[in-house]
């Protein structure tokens, strides 16, 4: 059974569990095992990552009843990620659970003559075996003496909700294992912005000479008068400076980066939800990043500028996991 994403079932407020301490993964596993009605079941959980909470279910026929229970309970713990729940009946020694068979002969014995019909009318020949017709559904019947559904999910919930305190204590530990990755490479990034500030300012001191040189080449290709050839050079020297420097000038950019980066430190430090804003701030770091390359004008800086850009690529991809 499944259902749909962001299909909140109504009912009773559930029991609360355990909650987030902190910044949540999306990936995760937790399983309880426990006794209902006197059969001893397994309940698993897992999660992996998703843009929203998606939500599959598969319970035996006796628990169907209470999905709806079980949904609400799940949605009030959880906000992202693809949940694949299940419970398993199991069948040991500490199953305490007791029943008696019967069976539905005058339906036997309808389905018999059924199939003899059927044999009749296709001329085939081959046996009819019992098993056959027992299988049959309301053939053979199991007889228990079932508990109310409220009873039921009373024994069911606290089984339930400790396979979520296991999922939420694996998506903790990976969530703050991540969130230490994240903000590990944000300070590896303002460690970028000084390196990539110092080499700035260091390539920018060979700008003179070099324009200088570019333009003295030009000018001695098409020579000038020597009355107004140093101060045409002097001129052309200073516009040209003037535009290579307004160019090339990243100072706006780091100033943005190093803003960015600390909205960042800001989101880990509110916690709660955090996937959706550290994508969008990555994807801002990336921007300024692909501005600062266009305007390089340095091997070591678009070396330095490259190197950023795929951490930031990498860093998205583990957002992604992220609540």
């Amino acid at each position: 059974m499944s259902g749909p994403s962001g299909d909140r079932p109504s009912g009773k407020s559930p029991t609360p569990g355990k909650k987030s301490t902190g910044v949540l993964s999306m990936t995760g596993f937790g399983s309880a095992e426990g006794v209902v009605t006197g059969q001893r079941y397994r309940v698993e959980v897992k999660s992996v990552n998703h843009r929203f909470l998606d939500l599959k279910t598969r319970l035996p026929r006796e628990f169907q009843p209470l999905e709806s229970a079980i949904k609400t309970l799940i949605f009030s713990r959880f906000s992202r990620g693809a949940l694949d729940f299940k419970i398993d009946r199991l069948t040991d020694s500490s199953s305490i659970h007791t029943f008696e068979l019967s069976l539905n002969i005058d339906l036997a014995r309808k389905y018999y003559e059924k199939i003899h019909e059927l044999q009749v009318a296709l001329n085939l020949k081959d046996p009819v075996r019992t098993v056959d017709v027992a299988n049959y559904p309301e053939v053979l019947l199991r007889n228990s003496h079932e508990l109310p559904a409220e009873e039921t999910w009373k024994q069911l919930e606290s089984i339930v909700n400790a396979s979520l305190d296991g999922l939420l204590e694996m998506r903790n530990h990976e969530g703050a294992a991540l969130a230490k990755v994240l903000l590990d490479a944000a300070s590896e990034l303002e460690s970028t912005i000084s390196s990539l500030r110092t080499k700035r300012a260091a390539v920018a001191t060979k700008y003179p000479d070099r324009i200088r040189e570019k333009i003295k080449a030009i000018f001695e290709s098409y020579p000038l008068s020597e009355g107004n050839l140093q101060a045409v050079l002097e001129s052309r020297i200073s516009q040209e400076l003037a535009m290579l420097s307004d160019r090339t000038d990243i100072e706006e950019e780091l100033v943005r980066f190093q803003g960015h980066l600390e909205h960042l430190r800001k989101i880990f430090r509110e916690g709660g939800q955090v996937g959706r804003k550290l994508d969008f701030v990555l994807q801002e770091l990336n921007r300024e990043m692909n501005t600062l390359g266009n305007k390089a004008q340095d091997y070591g800086m678009s070396e330095e500028v490259v190197a950023s850009k795929v951490r930031l690529e990498q860093l998205r991809e583990q957002v992604m996991n992220l609540e």
